[in-house]
């Protein structure tokens, strides 16, 4: 589809475009002539909820002479469009700012993105699910098999006496089995995870400290009932950057916070560590970091880090929820 190539003027706070090719009805629903007469009408078609980021970016462009780039959705025939408008900025007179750019409608790539996106999550959902399957049958079958060995060792026992150095060997072998079996499970699928999200937390930073002698100051609200692709992803991204911190951080102490409020789940994890150089932070931290902010995109969220070096990093995801169930204490 063809672009809408466009001249939009701002002139002592009024704005209307002075130039607007024929592919405006493609693009935006409105003939060329109707955007020259009223800018309104074309702000007006934008959905509810984009007008105010358009006119933010517009005036950031402005205020900055930067390049304009944003992307939003706009009622054609009654039915939501994605745009994206590119433009470069200048100031003609003292009091006047203008745009030339083009407008684009970029629904089909929307939609690409968004099949792309659900095919993510329906794997996503399948490892975990075979994840959580592989998990019960290790502490089922393998649980099982344990302990009947060990029941079997018990017996022995009876008949050649307890000194028996061969079965104390057993004995020994068969409780870190069982140790390992568990630890796999854990990692698998955390059995607490089926209590909830804060109590699934509560268990990945006391098995931190357990294991890197790191204590985690812990903030956690209920987070109330989790659909479980959300609470695995949110668990997931946890995870992740606890390893991050024990790989590189080199920190002393480390802090969790999980907050519910109406409409979003706030989960930042900081750390007093090294930091992050200013290359590191342009690969972020390769892989990991970027596995954490594709989960949050799974659940239409947010992941930014903010690092300095010398100044610790803090992992802020930001992952928009139904209103209800809240926790109680919400209520």
């Amino acid at each position: 589809m063809p672009g809408l190539v466009f001249r939009l003027c701002q002139r002592e706070n009024r704005l209307r475009f002075t130039f607007a090719s024929e592919a405006a009805v493609p693009v935006c629903g409105l003939p060329a002539a109707d955007l020259l007469k009223s800018t309104e009408s074309f702000v007006n078609r934008l959905q509810a909820q984009d007008r105010a980021d358009f006119k933010a970016s517009l005036q950031a462009s402005a205020l900055h002479g930067q390049a304009w780039n944003w992307e939003g959705r706009i009622l054609i025939d009654d039915a939501p469009k994605w745009i994206n408008i590119r433009a470069t900025v200048v100031r003609p007179d003292p009091v006047t700012v203008q745009w030339d750019g083009i407008m684009l409608n970029i629904s089909h790539g929307r939609r690409r993105e968004a099949s792309l996106r659900d095919m993510a999550a329906h794997m996503e959902l399948a490892r975990e699910q075979e994840r959580a399957r592989l998990a019960r049958d290790i502490h089922d079958e393998l649980g099982q098999l344990l302990t009947a060995l060990k029941m079997d060792i018990s017996l022995l026992r009876r008949r050649l006496g307890p000194d028996d150095a061969q079965l104390q060997s057993m004995a020994g072998l068969v409780d870190a089995a069982t140790a390992a079996g568990r630890r796999v499970a854990a990692q698998l699928r955390p059995a607490v995870l089926d209590l909830g999200l804060s109590d699934g937390l509560t268990w990945l930073a006391e098995q931190f400290t357990q294991r890197y002698r790191l204590q985690v100051e812990r903030d956690l609200d209920s987070a109330g009932e989790l659909d479980d692709m959300t609470a695995i992803q949110i668990f997931r991204i946890a995870q992740e950057a606890f390893t991050n911190i024990a790989r590189h951080a080199q920190a002393r102490a480390v802090r969790l916070r999980l907050q519910r409020t109406p409409g979003l789940i706030a989960l930042d994890i900081a750390d007093d560590g090294i930091g992050l150089s200013a290359q590191t932070n342009r690969a972020q931290r390769s892989f990991g970091l970027r596995g954490m902010r594709e989960r949050a995109h799974l659940l239409h969220g947010t992941l930014d880090c903010i690092s300095a070096p010398g100044q610790g990093t803090t992992i802020r995801v930001r992952i928009p929820c139904c209103d209800a169930p809240l926790p109680a204490d919400h209520v």
